[in-house]
């Protein structure tokens, strides 16, 4: 019988020649005959019994639609499909979160990570592949371009090769932090569960410190990263945020059967990176200030700072009408874990309770702080905290490339070092604030509590000079004062 071969899968190969036949009929044959094929022997007894007829047929509806379903399932649950799906959700996710204002410009490079690794492994030296090309040459070092102020990387790192992963991760990092310095362009990338020594993140749930693992053998390549100076231009960030709801059995969607979407477990989820809603943090503080300072941080009743709502958190109910949402992340991280990981140098997101949202608290790059000693040792220890977070690193990123813009203009108007240096600091006090009890509004839109250019010759290259710019930031959540040295080079532009 035709329903039964169809009904148990068994209607189509070599195997079940007969089966197909006979459905290729069925598709084609009108109702009464098509009937008679799909009930074989029995569709007499049937046809004269329109309430078994009925019935008949709503349980063989019903069940091709549970058919239906579940190969659509397995499609949409296969790895690489949520791995593209979530690239492209986070990536649509973030453009619409952008004010059409031109304050914020979004571009979009495809590259596979093997590709990325392959360029740096047969580069002779970083600013000899094609990355550093299109970040630094084609835009920080050309006069017209328009420089990098965040760099989404949507890969997931780990500390040393493995299965479905051969790339060396680590190198990579390393090469990839030089191009982000040289361009003053800041990287996020996202974190591998296997960095953790776990299959998945939920699994990180009830280890109290998940970065104690660093500490180990295994992690020594990745640990040693934390002492390059370049490394205050990489962040790594986690959990993974759901990119979208299940999919529900909805009337008004008209699918042509019923079908809600079957989670059995987060690898069924689509995730996108953390480093999209950290993006997102950083454009909605420059569409508001001009400037991204105000990119973590929580703040009651304030939509702005750290805070992020995907929209996607699904639902559950306690005797309300609507339900409460659930946490939009991976997984939900407690104070401790939180604190761990920032330690380490990992920038983690927090759930907050029973809102659908999430915070960035603290922005931390890959840097290790420096440890100091003598007197004043705490007072340096917490000044080599600061000059490793992240987000500051954005805010003198974009000083950087006004000045070397500007420097470069003056350099081919046959300015003298000195003019140069009067001139860039000038600009630069524009955006300084020398209150340090300012609010968190001027502090924003004032970013600097003292900065200074200096400019010299370089005798090894006429006409080029040498710039070093030193920066004292206000900070966002913290009192304690901290200061950069920047340094770059200014040269005419090329012909």
């Amino acid at each position: 019988m035709l329903r039964d071969a169809v009904l148990a899968g068994q209607f189509f190969g070599d195997r079940h020649q007969a089966e197909a036949g006979d459905l290729a009929r069925f598709l084609t044959a009108p109702a009464a005959p098509s009937l008679a094929i799909w009930f074989g022997l029995d569709s007499a007894a049937i046809l004269r019994d329109p309430t078994r007829l009925a019935t008949m047929l709503d349980h063989d509806i019903a069940m091709i639609d549970a058919m239906l379903a579940a190969a659509i399932d397995e499609i949409l649950h296969a790895p690489r499909l949520l791995r593209l799906e979530g690239s492209w959700r986070g990536l649509h996710w973030l453009a619409d979160r952008i004010e059409a204002s031109g304050r914020v410009r979004l571009r979009v490079l495809h590259a596979a990570w093997g590709e990325v690794c392959r360029d740096l492994e047969r580069a002779a030296e970083f600013d000899q592949s094609q990355l550093f090309r299109r970040i630094y040459e084609d835009e920080f070092g050309t006069p017209g371009g328009e420089p990098y102020g965040l760099l989404v990387m949507d890969y997931e790192v780990r500390h040393r090769p493995g299965p479905g992963a051969p790339s060396d991760d680590v190198a990579a990092i390393a090469g990839l932090s030089a191009i982000a310095a040289a361009a003053f362009a800041p990287m996020i990338f996202g974190a591998a569960a296997a960095l953790f020594g776990v299959d998945r993140m939920e699994e990180l749930s009830g280890v109290a410190n998940p970065a104690a693992i660093f500490t180990g053998p295994e992690h020594q390549r990745f640990r040693n990263l934390g002492q390059r100076e370049d490394m205050r231009f990489v962040g790594l960030a986690l959990p993974r945020l759901r990119a979208r709801p299940a999919w529900e059995d909805r009337a008004e969607a008209r699918r042509g059967f019923r079908y809600a979407e079957t989670i059995a477990t987060g690898d069924d989820i689509v995730w996108f990176a953390a480093g999209y809603a950290i993006a997102m943090t950083v454009a909605r503080a420059m569409a508001t200030y001009d400037w991204p300072a105000d990119m973590r941080g929580y703040i009651q009743d304030w939509p702005g700072s750290g805070l992020i709502t995907t929209g996607t958190a699904p639902r559950f109910s306690v005797d309300s009408a609507q339900g409460q949402d659930r946490f939009e992340a991976e997984i939900a991280l407690t104070d401790a874990q939180e604190r761990a990981l920032v330690d380490a140098g990992v920038m983690a997101l927090s759930s907050l309770g029973f809102g659908g949202q999430t915070v960035l608290g603290a922005a931390r790059s890959l840097q290790a702080p420096r440890r100091y000693s003598g007197p004043r040792a705490e007072a340096a220890d917490a000044n080599a905290r600061l000059s490793a977070q992240f987000n500051t690193m954005i805010c003198v990123s974009r000083f950087a490339h006004f000045i070397k813009v500007m420097g470069r203009d003056m350099t081919g108007a046959f300015r003298t070092a000195s003019e140069i240096e009067r001139e860039l600091t000038t600009w630069l006090r524009r955006y300084a604030n020398a209150n340090k009890d300012a609010g968190p509004e001027t502090r924003a839109r004032y970013p600097l509590l003292d900065a200074r250019v200096e400019v010299r010759e370089l005798a090894s290259k006429p006409g080029s000079f040498g710039c070093t710019i030193h920066l004292q930031p206000h900070y966002q959540l913290d009192d304690i004062s901290a200061s950069f040295r920047l340094v770059t080079e200014l040269s005419a532009p090329r012909t």
